[in-house]
């Protein structure tokens, strides 16, 4: 009896910490245009999340004429960074636009060590922008870590 209760202890411990390595992040991205790179547009942003806590992002990617684009970041927050690659569809024109995207998770480190997942993210840049000439997007991130 006392191993079927100790089993039974072990098997709901890993599975609470499981569902804890499985983490949703949602905030707004705020971008800027720097520049361009080996054909590629590279810009940097500031994230928020809902409590306030700020971060920061790293980015490069490049767009065909159909407005299907592809592109690789880093996020940084205070707790660790998550590497992602994406894809877009943009629609718009050389001054703003809408776009959405389709994140896949590479890696991570810090908290978000050996970290996979997906997410996406949806907004305006340029002069569609409600801060014109930035970029303005809503973030979601489904990350998951070892154990989840």
């Amino acid at each position: 009896m006392k191993t079927l209760v100790s089993a039974l202890a072990l098997l709901i411990g890993s599975n609470i910490a499981a569902m804890a390595a499985d983490l949703t992040l949602k905030h707004k991205l705020i971008t800027f245009y720097v520049g361009e790179k080996d054909g590629e547009s590279h810009m940097v942003g500031v994230t928020i999340a809902p409590d306030g806590t700020l971060g920061t992002k790293d980015f490069y990617d490049k767009t065909d004429e159909n407005g299907k684009g592809a592109g690789h970041s880093t996020y940084y927050f205070p707790n660790g960074s998550l590497v992602v690659t994406y894809t877009t569809t943009v629609t718009g024109n050389d001054t703003g636009g809408h776009v959405v995207g389709k994140y896949q998770i590479v890696s991570g480190t810090g908290a978000y060590q050996g970290a996979t997942g997906t997410g996406g993210f949806e907004g305006d840049w340029g002069d569609k922008s409600p801060l014109k000439g930035a970029g303005l997007y809503n973030v979601e991130l489904d990350v998951k870590t070892p154990g989840s």
